[in-house]
This record gives C-alpha cells, sequence and structure tokens, in this order.
C-alpha cells in the first residue's frame, strides 16, 4: 500500500533540517517503508502559532508499505519525535500527484492562459455561427406548410374534438 507523510518542521530547526528528514526516512525504512525519489519542501508562514513557531517547513513524501501493521509503530515513533511539530500520514491511493510549488503555479498558469485561449476564440465562433443562423431562418421560412398539418388558429371546443375524433375513427 502507498502511503503519504506529509509533516511540520519549525523554522528555527532549518539548519538541522537535513538530520531532520533523515530521522524520519529511518523511521519509516526500519520498519519496512519503502521511500519514492519525489519529495515536496515549502518553506510557509503558519495560520497560527504551534510550539513558539510562526514558520515552519513543510515536507511531503510517499513511500510503500507492505506490511500495514508496522503503521501503527510508525505513528508512535513520528509522536515521539521533537523535531517533527504535526504530521498527517494518510494512504495516497486518493490523493493527487505529489507537485512542487512551481509544478503547481506552472500548471494553474497553464490552465488560465488555456481559459483564455478559450475566451478569445469565442466571438469568432459567434461572428461564422450567425451568417449561418441567417440562411437557416430564411430556409425555414421559404418551406411551404402543409395546411393540414398545420395548427388551428382558433381555441377549439370539446364538441370539435369530439367531431375530428369521428371522422378520423369513422363512428
Amino acid at each position: 500500500m502507498i502511503y503519504e507523510i506529509f509533516y511540520l518542521v519549525g523554522a528555527s530547526k532549518e539548519s538541522e533540517l537535513d538530520n531532520i528528514k533523515k530521522e524520519v526516512e529511518k523511521i519509516v525504512t526500519d520498519l519496512g517503508g519503502v521511500f519514492s525519489e519525489k519529495e515536496t519542501l515549502e518553506k510557509r508562514r503558519l495560520s497560527y502559532i504551534v510550539k513558539k513557531e510562526n514558520h515552519g517547513i513543510y515536507i511531503a513524501r510517499r513511500f510503500e508499505l507492505e506490511e500495514t501493521k508496522n503503521l501503527q509503530e510508525i505513528i508512535a515513533k513520528l509522536n515521539l519525535s521533537a523535531n517533527i511539530l504535526r504530521y498527517v500520514l494518510s494512504k495516497a491511493d486518493e490523493l493527487p500527484p505529489l507537485q512542487s510549488k512551481e509544478e503547481r503555479m506552472n500548471e494553474t498558469a497553464k490552465k488560465e492562459s488555456n481559459q483564455k485561449m478559450r475566451e478569445a476564440t469565442k466571438p469568432a465562433i459567434k461572428k461564422e455561427v450567425a451568417p449561418i443562423k441567417k440562411v437557416v431562418e430564411e430556409k425555414i421560412a421559404e418551406t411551404p406548410v402543409n395546411e393540414e398539418i398545420k395548427t388551428p388558429t382558433k381555441k377549439m371546443t370539446n364538441d370539435d374534438i369530439d367531431k375530428k375524433l369521428e371522422e378520423i375513427l369513422n363512428i
């Protein structure tokens, strides 16, 4: 099963970041986890102060763990780590792929430019459709109408409907 660990390290421990990452990696690999190469790392201001820290470094990594019973041990060891302010351990099946901040920004910019391109082409399409619509309306106006099928202009009463039914059914 593939899992993702997303943990927060205080900005004051930035000098020890490599050791903390190795510590987390050791906790997981000692219990049978195998990390993938992709890692995201982002330094951000925290929404609220956590253990006297108002800035932190978010790190996300994915790993594969064959024996899910070892997951409880990983959680217990992460809880004891003084260097990790917060962490989230979740199944990666339902999560989007890991992307760095630059990759997310590029993807968003690409989507926005595609949207602008679509918006720019809409008026051109409307200009092309307008003459076609006019031709279709003219053709409809020129088409002869079968008078028998034409809908009645006066409102029919129940007696009129009964007479029409008798005519149709030959009663």
